[in-house]
């Protein structure tokens, strides 16, 4: 596969920043069902659930911001996504090895697509751009 020229967005940059604003929603959406839980249900501890809810809310924005600077190609966001997807590999593994193969699968999927993706030339080259 040939390198496309600088100008041109390519395709496997669309596939990694979609993947990685897919996690970012899925954060945020866990975040606000926990902010459900909080107001009209009974969380196991009100301190815990805030935490866990900031982290989320928190780790959302985070991806938001990864994905958006995959899309517009600086280097930066290649390394903060490389470590999300290891984190989700080290909790979908577990998963997996329990039998829980849906929710392994679910997780573990889209981070090998990633992982694979960040290491191809096209993306390199569009994420190694000095023009913006």
């Amino acid at each position: 596969m040939s390198t496309p020229s600088p100008g041109v967005r390519p395709r496997e940059i669309a596939v990694l920043a979609g993947i990685v604003l897919l996690e970012a929603l899925a954060l945020a959406v866990a975040g606000l069902r926990l902010v459900w839980t909080l107001l009209f249900e009974q969380p196991l501890t009100v301190g815990g659930t805030v935490f866990l809810v900031l982290v989320l809310l928190g780790g959302a924005l985070w991806l938001l911001h990864v994905g958006r600077g995959l899309w517009r190609g600086f280097r930066w966001p290649r390394a903060a996504a490389l470590v999300v997807q290891l984190f989700v590999l080290v909790l979908a593994l577990p998963l997996l090895q329990a039998g829980q193969w849906a929710l392994g699968l679910v997780l573990a999927a889209p981070a090998v697509v990633v992982l694979l993706l960040l290491f191809r030339p096209a993306v390199l080259a569009w994420t190694s751009r000095t023009v913006r």
